[in-house]
């Protein structure tokens, strides 16, 4: 756990020390959504703040920070270690404030009784990342595009541009459709989410067998 939190960049530690404070104000009630904002996360590589943010009732800037530090928690508890061992482990490592070192424990404590589902949620959440790039970004807007006769607009077309981002260095993808094209696209994605959930119930199968 020390060496873990020991290579976490500084500006994350900065942005997690104000998290923790944040996160020692929140009331118990509200663990288990910080504990889901902190799984989405994982799953779909964004922050999972706006939802949150609007249950808590906190600016953006506090929900940065709290999420980072829920960002910490979370990860660690769910594969090692005591809601103890880590307050002594994140005060020493400079993380934790030690004025709110036990305010975070009750916390700590709900995803450390949570271990291992959280833990099976994580090692699903990697599977899809591994031997290929991982979809990281996906940004569609929407153009006109127009064709002119003696200067006046003959025929006009919407066209969608695409921008796809990944995990890796230098491997992104950028490319237009038409809208029949994005309609395509549609039902493919569509087909794919259908096998998709066969194939997570067929695993399911398999695992309570």
């Amino acid at each position: 756990m020390a060496d873990a939190l020991a290579r976490a960049p500084r500006a994350f530690r900065e942005q997690a020390q104000k998290g923790f404070r944040v996160l020692a104000g929140v009331g118990r009630e509200h663990y288990g959504e910080i504990v889901d904002a902190v799984m989405r996360t994982l799953q779909n590589r964004q922050p999972a703040l706006e939802e949150l943010g609007r249950s808590l009732c906190l600016p953006t800037d506090q929900m940065s920070g709290l999420l980072a530090a829920a960002m910490i928690i979370v990860p660690l508890l769910a594969n090692r270690g005591t809601p103890e061992e880590f307050s002594s482990e994140a005060t020493k490592a400079g993380f934790l404030p030690t004025d709110v070192a036990q305010a975070i424990v009750p916390f700590a404590q709900s995803v450390f009784e949570k271990r291992a589902e959280l833990g099976r949620i994580m090692r699903r959440a990697a599977l899809p990342s591994q031997v290929l790039p991982y979809l990281a970004d996906v940004e569609i807007v929407v153009d006109v595009r127009m064709d002119f006769e003696d200067q006046e607009v003959y025929e006009a077309v919407p066209v969608a541009m695409l921008h796809i981002d990944t995990d890796a260095n230098n491997t992104e993808i950028w490319f237009q459709a038409s809208k029949s094209q994005m309609e395509q696209f549609r039902k493919d994605i569509d087909a794919a989410i259908k096998r998709m959930e066969i194939a997570e119930a067929w695993a399911r199968r398999g695992r309570e067998q």
